[in-house]
């Protein structure tokens, strides 16, 4: 990895074809794009080379995914179609820093442009793919990501930030609230009952308070409305108004020591049925899916607990931490939704191989995919009354496996030389 020649994108061009292939084959997918910050801790060691600096005793960047998974119930993760590290400009410390970075495109001097970089790249790599839905959550709410994706014809779904002005007549100065114009809307008669996952305080925001689990009742109501370009924002870089669908998602009768959930979601797709509206709603809960990727590959792979001192040579191991990643994303995914799935989908013959005989008494002749993510686990250390296996044992076991996979096929190659 110490080769300047090998880089983080020519690295992942094998991912990105077969993450193709596979949507290909079923002509549709969402697209999820999201960003996750990379940090490694520093103390008494000297700092790592060409790493901004996120405070004081960590370094790191940040990375800008996009993963195409089915849309279907089960959201099969197909794998990456987009990739974007990159730093703050102003978390650089020296010139030599920044060289490194602005030679991979990769200082950001306006973070917005990074969404509209990952839908472009996707598309690209996506083009025979009759559907794609990209989905974002609040950072993507910019008009000029919302315009230039109109524009284009992309599909999309974007949870919204901002109370937005919404034209209200033929003069600029013609406006109201969205929040007013939404309450003019009927809510829809269907609700519908979800799980809400838990918050705790270390992974709240000032966006996303601390919460406990909880069953709860969501109802909808949705309009077209015309978003009014900001001020901010001159007319050549977009009409005075741009027509959309808002769907508002909240929560009924929440706990009183709780907020409600509440989403605002804009979105180019059709809103005419109930059908239709709770689409939009499961669309944008599938996000979940590259959250769990970004956990896999920070502790599954245990891609921050590397020791290389350089930023190429962590960029270099993020494309392979990324594939394992995408692996235990499969792995668990599918052990989990469709349990009797064929083990194939999740590990090849030889792994197959190497798990009976490492655990001959857990896989039967017609093991699924649920016994294989078992397995996997028992060898990272997870003991089946401890509930379902995360992430940390996943990837200690899927290591584990690897290691042996790779001894077989050496004694393979060995043989036949003898």
């Amino acid at each position: 990895m110490r080769n300047e020649a090998v880089d983080h994108f020519k690295l992942l061009e094998p991912h990105f074809d077969a993450a193709r292939r596979r949507t290909e084959d079923l002509g549709a997918a969402l697209v999820l794009h999201d960003t996750c910050e990379i940090a490694f801790d520093i103390h008494d060691e000297p700092a790592r080379e060409h790493l901004s600096r996120l405070s004081a005793n960590r370094q790191g960047f940040y990375w800008h995914a996009s993963l195409a998974i089915s849309d279907g119930p089960f959201r099969a993760p197909f794998g990456l179609v987009a990739s974007r590290p990159f730093v703050h400009a102003s978390e650089l410390e020296d010139d030599e820093t920044r060289a490194f970075w602005e030679q991979i495109d990769g200082v950001m001097d306006n973070e917005q442009r990074r969404w509209m970089e990952a839908v472009e790249q996707s598309e690209a790599r996506l083009e025979d793919v009759p559907k794609i839905i990209h989905v974002m959550d609040r950072e993507a709410d910019d008009y000029l990501t919302l315009f230039p994706m109109d524009m284009s014809g992309y599909s999309f779904v974007i949870r919204m930030t901002w109370d937005r002005n919404v034209c209200d007549g033929p003069r600029r100065c013609d406006f109201r609230k969205l929040s007013d114009e939404l309450d003019e809307v009927a809510w829809r008669d269907e609700a519908r009952t979800t799980t809400l996952s838990p918050r705790p305080k270390r992974k709240a925001t000032l966006g996303h308070p601390v919460r406990r689990a909880r069953m709860a009742q969501l109802k909808v109501r949705a309009k077209q409305v015309e978003i009014r370009r900001p001020d901010r924002i001159k007319a050549a870089y977009g009409p005075a108004g741009l027509k959309v669908n808002v769907v508002e998602v909240l929560e009924v009768d929440p706990p009183a020591d709780e907020d409600p959930v509440r989403w605002l979601l804009v979105t180019d797709q059709p809103i005419e049925a109930d059908e239709q509206v709770w689409r939009i709603v499961d669309w944008y809960r599938a996000r979940w899916v590259i959250e769990e990727f970004f956990k896999a590959l920070k502790t599954g792979a245990a891609y921050t607990k590397l020791q290389h001192k350089r930023a190429a040579t962590l960029l270099a191991a993020l494309s392979a931490k990324a594939v394992v990643a995408w692996h235990l994303l499969v792995l668990r995914h599918l052990g989990r939704t469709m349990g009797e799935a064929d083990p194939s989908l999740v590990v090849n013959a030889l792994q197959l191989e190497v798990l009976r005989a490492l655990k001959p008494k857990k896989l039967g002749a017609h093991p699924t995919a649920a016994d294989v993510m078992r397995t996997i686990a028992e060898l990272g250390g997870h003991l089946p009354q401890n509930g379902p296996p995360g992430w940390l044992v996943l990837g200690r076991g899927w290591k584990h496996m690897r290691e042996i996979e790779k001894g077989y096929r050496l004694g393979f190659q060995r043989g036949k030389k003898m």
